[in-house]
């Protein structure tokens, strides 16, 4: 296995057919379809990820058969969660979206390969990195525990959906 790290361009965004892997993961990771309020990010990836400065995207090929095996977007952070004791922003806050590996491909080391990328583009544009997961995410917890990421509140609405941060 030949895992090389691409950062999303306008060249390559058809090339590789991100928004289907993505769509495909988001079945088999969640059961869900497409859901707009959810899912507008994976219908405009050059919008949200390639043309605003601050963001990036990137994506694990195998090489050896010229395939996408996983993917992480990173922008500004523009959601409006009501978060304890916290006060992020779009100026000094990026949001992990989309960490995803193919199931084959996963303890390969490829989302932390995903997220050291991530990560060193953070750091001179950002004071932190704020993230969620659900509760039920196979691995999720202990993976971000590793990277030094901090619980900064566990809600117990439908999802279980954990918020994490990791200041830079």
């Amino acid at each position: 296995m030949n895992i090389k790290i691409i950062e999303l361009t306008e060249n390559n965004l058809e090339k590789y057919d991100i928004e289907s892997f993505l769509f495909n993961m988001i079945k088999e990771c969640y059961n869900l379809d497409y859901i707009p309020e959810f899912h507008k990010d994976v219908k405009n990836l050059s919008e949200y990820y390639i043309q605003p400065e601050k963001n990036n995207f990137f994506f694990a090929i195998d090489s050896n058969k010229d395939q996408v095996v996983g993917t992480c977007g990173i922008r500004g952070y523009d959601k409006n969660y009501n978060i304890k004791n916290r006060e992020y922003n779009l100026k000094n806050t990026a949001s992990i979206w989309r960490l995803l590996v193919s199931h084959d491909y996963r303890h390969n080391g490829i989302a932390t390969k995903l997220i050291d990328q991530v990560e060193s583009f953070c750091k001179d544009k950002y004071n932190e990195i704020y993230l969620h997961t659900q509760k039920d995410s196979y691995g999720a917890l202990a993976f971000w525990s590793s990277r030094y990421y901090q619980i900064v509140e566990e809600t117990n609405d439908e999802y279980g959906t954990i918020h994490l941060e990791k200041i830079l």
